[in-house]
């Protein structure tokens, strides 16, 4: 019979290469309804937000981050 053997397995996970990554803001709080469109731009979104922040003085927002994940075993 062998012992048990414990052995470290280092993974990572990230944006896939070739996945899209998309994202969109919506006005969190008070009465105002503002929403961006889904973009594969995450940048424009993050600009967006901050156009609306300074036309309305709004400055509080749900972002929207998503991304095809790929995790990796640390040997790729």
């Amino acid at each position: 019979m062998t012992a048990p053997v414990d052995v470290l397995v280092t993974h990572r996970i990230g944006p896939r290469p070739q996945g899209e990554t998309v994202a969109t803001a919506y006005r969190m709080d008070g009465e105002c309804i503002w929403e961006t469109q889904l973009t594969a731009e995450p940048p424009g979104v993050n600009a967006e937000c901050l156009a609306h922040t300074i036309t309305t003085g709004h400055d509080t927002f749900a972002v929207t981050v998503e991304y095809v994940a790929l995790v990796t075993d640390g040997t790729r």
